[in-house]
């Protein structure tokens, strides 16, 4: 049986390593939350897309506001691209992020939705320390958190120029999904 000072010595580590491990503890903790926060609205925000994608009639895919946007499916495609763009520095990779076999409602709805289940996929296998940790990137420096935020801010970004679109032809927009 330990005698008393090791036991107050022992004691006295433990409350100084108790509130580190804690802490270490809370920070894994919280990145897992991060991640099932971004898993949640990216699923939201796939299905909510493909909804508005799919209320543009195809021949109106083309149309534009102004002569210098992009066109509705021109959105849709940069919306989609940007998935892959934000989520690149996670695996260090150059971003490639493809494109649609035409510029039609079919194809581009279709991109859309394998775009957002590869960035889903690609979410849901990120470690909290990926979470956390600093990457260099073509926004500048930004932490794996501040990479998802960008990614659905970006996202609602373009989607909500599409909705835009839509109400130019006299569509209401399916209600906001959050």
């Amino acid at each position: 049986m330990p005698n008393y000072r090791t036991f107050k010595v022992t004691m006295r580590r433990l409350s100084f390593a108790l509130p580190i491990i804690a802490c270490l503890a809370a920070q894994l903790y919280a990145q897992e939350d991060v991640k099932q926060a971004v898993l949640k609205h990216l699923k939201t925000s796939r299905d909510f897309t493909l909804k508005i994608a799919d209320q543009m009639p195809a021949s109106d895919y083309s149309f534009k506001l102004t002569p210098p946007q992009m066109s509705f499916a021109e959105q849709l495609v940069h919306l989609s691209q940007g998935l892959t763009y934000f989520l690149a520095p996670f695996s260090g990779e150059k971003p490639n992020p493809g494109k649609p076999k035409s510029m039609s409602k079919e194809d581009v709805t279709a991109f859309v939705k394998t775009s957002f289940d590869n960035a889903i996929e690609t979410v849901s296998k990120l470690a909290p320390d990926q979470i956390s940790k600093t990457y260099k990137s073509d926004e500048g420096t930004m932490t794996g958190a501040d990479l998802l935020l960008g990614l659905l801010d970006h996202t609602t970004h373009h989607r909500a120029s599409a909705e835009m679109y839509l109400r130019a032809k006299g569509i209401t927009p399916a209600e906001y999904q959050f």
